[in-house]
């Protein structure tokens, strides 16, 4: 097997996540929210963990609250 075919088999078994950040490195906290992305401290450190339908719910409250 060579290095190329090897690697290919890593990215096969590596998923990316299905629901991207929304991270946009402007990290201040006010009122309890991110001002960057709108997430909560708890939001943003479960984030890492959350499953993608989790993700999706974080996403929907802050369109909602017109982020």
């Amino acid at each position: 097997m060579t290095a190329a075919e090897d690697e290919d088999d890593f990215l096969d078994f590596t998923p990316l996540p299905a629901v991207e950040s929304p991270c946009v490195s402007i990290c201040r906290m006010k009122d309890g929210l991110c001002e960057g992305c709108g997430r909560t401290l708890d939001e943003i450190a479960e984030w890492s963990s959350a499953t993608d339908a989790r993700r999706r719910a974080i996403l929907a409250r802050i369109a909602r609250a017109g982020r």
